[in-house]
């Protein structure tokens, strides 16, 4: 499959996903085939060929010409986006009389941003990033296709427009069956997945691997998460919000192989923290101690290639897990306290276990020295090849334990079936609070798509230790928050950025009750005239739960207005915060006033 192939499925099943949140949102697929161009058959589900591809999202045409064209085009070279921007034509000379009309359009988007005139009456306003394709794609959707709407509405053009729901569902069953058609004579079983049976797959699902949600403050960026990481998991959409978050409940207190894990970076959070280092630990009566710890990603990592590779054991004969094994070697001396003799390479020579506690195994040497110790983590290492063998020193008494753990092992071996091959999550909140390059490390590369354990180009480094071996594999999803409006953004490096798919999500008015939404229209219009939309007022701080009235007041003094303060640090007195919401105020008819003091400027 190619790029563009690729890209076609990703932004279908972006703009499907998007219907099943806002029912009464329709697209356009491709709706005719180009003579020796490429078709819905080869993949390509939009409009175009290998130099461009567009998105339509209102009726393409009159039945007559093909040049009444509202919606997003993408140009390619080299099967990578060179630049994106909204489309609006009406040339065909048949389109004359909707000339006013598309000027009025024209008109209404220019709040958004100018135009520019490609042709006459073809016009287009470039997006800034175009790599970004969910980004402005949500833009276009949250922004710019309301105010379209709304116009063709007072225009009583609805009919002539809108895509209706017998066309989308005509669009859908067409792709569906092509995609049906493909999946059947193209699948073939992975690396890891049983040969047999696609149930006990995890479905392949259109999410990226690695993607960053960002916005303003209070635009549903953690909320969205939980409905997300619900997705991945269950490759299906819940019937509710409560539904996805009773099981993100669930999910997270889970103690045996946990699908979803939650963190939120900060500053001071690092390496040692994220995926492995050494750690203080003070025990009483043993003094300081200094022991390895492992980090979120690294058990998660750990959990998710398991299943991975568990789920490649269709009636494989394999050995038991190393605890299964040392909890039956180790029993006479854990609960009979009965001494166990390790016969060493050497015929000559040999030595007892004597005692265990929860870190190590003590033992005594052939010529009675007792005060030495075995660490069960590197024991545990050595045994499933994590670690190598220092020949020095204690290598000689670990050597050939793991030659009996392992002897052991050989009798108690098992068939076992293919489990169900799982998705895990990690979400990482505030994921530009932290000096993410330094946090990240080698994990830079192997959170690559390819670099996955279970791709193509599979890596495995050894972490900085210098024995554990690590990788990242494919059933791992990584989804990060980040807030726009914080100046730490300028830590998220380059190279980190081209490795995550980046989501906006912005205000949105419809979410705020009708009676505040006058207000916060305006006074996000102004806050985009002087500062960007990056630090826009989010949709979160002027809802209510279970249908309550909101407190307009308080939110304003103890949430709002503090937030403006920020941004505009520099205004003197609140001038300016003032006047911003002064002007808001007076767009939406409310009748509230300010009281100052030389400290804190509030509304009542």
């Amino acid at each position: 499959m190619t790029q563009l192939q690729q890209l076609h499925r990703d932004i279908y099943a972006f703009l499907l996903d998007y219907h099943q949140k806002n029912p009464s949102f329709y697209f356009a697929p491709r709706t005719r085939s180009i003579p020796n161009g490429k078709t819905l058959s080869d993949g390509y589900w939009f409009n175009g060929n290998d130099d461009y591809l567009f998105i339509g999202f209102y009726v393409p045409n009159d039945g007559d010409n093909k040049t009444r064209t509202i919606g997003i085009f993408i140009k390619f070279k080299n099967e990578e986006i060179i630049s994106a921007y909204l489309l609006i034509t009406f040339r065909d000379e048949k389109s004359e009389p909707y000339v006013p009309f598309y000027q009025g359009i024209l008109e209404t988007l220019a709040t958004q941003g100018a135009f520019q005139m490609e042709t006459e009456r073809k016009y287009r306003r470039l997006y800034s990033n175009p790599q970004d394709w969910r980004g402005f794609l949500s833009y276009f959707l949250e922004k710019e296709k309301p105010l379209i709407d709304h116009y063709i509405n007072e225009n009583g053009l609805s009919n002539e427009f809108f895509i209706t729901p017998s066309g989308f569902d005509s669009y859908l069953k067409t792709i569906e069956g092509f995609r049906n058609r493909e999946y059947k004579s193209n699948s073939q079983p992975e690396k890891y997945h049983s040969k047999n049976t696609i149930s006990n797959m995890a479905r392949p699902n259109s999410y990226p691997l690695n993607q960053i949600l960002y916005g303003p403050p209070g635009t549903g960026k953690t909320y969205s998460t939980v409905e997300l990481a619900y997705k991945i998991i269950h490759d299906d959409t819940p019937n509710s919000y409560e539904e996805a978050r009773n099981w993100y409940k669930t999910a997270l207190a889970n103690t045996e192989d946990r699908q979803v894990e939650f963190i939120t970076f900060h500053q001071n959070y690092s390496y040692e923290d994220f995926v492995m280092g050494i750690k203080p630990d003070l025990n009483e009566g043993d003094g300081l101690s200094f022991n390895r710890h492992e980090g979120i990603f690294f058990k998660i990592c750990q959990r998710a290639l398991e299943n991975l590779k568990q789920s490649a054991k269709d009636g494989s004969i394999v050995e038991p897990t190393f605890n299964e094994v040392f909890d039956d070697f180790i029993r006479p001396l854990a609960e009979d306290n009965m001494p166990i003799t390790i016969q060493m390479k050497s015929n000559n020579h040999s030595f007892k276990l004597i005692n265990i506690n929860e870190r190590n195994l003590g033992f005594e040497k052939q010529g009675g020295g007792t005060n030495h110790t075995l660490t069960l983590k590197t024991i545990k290492d050595l045994y499933e090849g994590n670690r190598e063998y220092n020949i020095q020193g204690l290598g000689v008494y670990y050597y050939p334990l793991i030659e009996k753990l392992k002897s052991l092992a050989s009798t108690k071996s098992k068939q076992v079936n293919a489990v169900p091959l799982k998705n895990y999550v990690i979400i990482i909140d505030e994921i530009n609070r932290a000096n993410i390059s330094r946090v990240f490390g080698e994990l830079i590369t192997l959170i690559e798509e390819d670099k996955r354990w279970g791709n193509e180009f599979e890596t495995e480094v050894r972490l900085p230790d210098g024995v554990t071996k690590f990788t990242v594999p494919k059933n791992l999803y990584i989804i990060g928050t980040m807030n726009t409006a914080d100046k730490s953004i300028a830590l998220l490096d380059i190279a980190l950025r081209r490795r995550f798919e980046f989501t906006a999500l912005y205000p949105d008015s419809l979410k705020v009750s009708p009676k505040y939404q006058p207000f916060f229209e305006s006074l996000n219009e102004q806050i985009i005239a002087k500062k960007g939309i990056d630090f826009t007022i989010g949709h979160s701080y002027f809802m209510t739960k279970n249908g309550e009235e909101l407190d307009f007041v308080k939110t304003m003094n103890k949430k709002v207005i503090p937030l403006l303060n920020e941004y505009f640090y520099n205004a003197k007195d609140n001038k300016l915060v003032a006047g911003l919401v002064e002007k808001a105020i007076a767009k939406a008819g409310f009748t509230h006033t300010f009281v100052t003091n030389p400290y804190q400027l509030l509304i009542e």
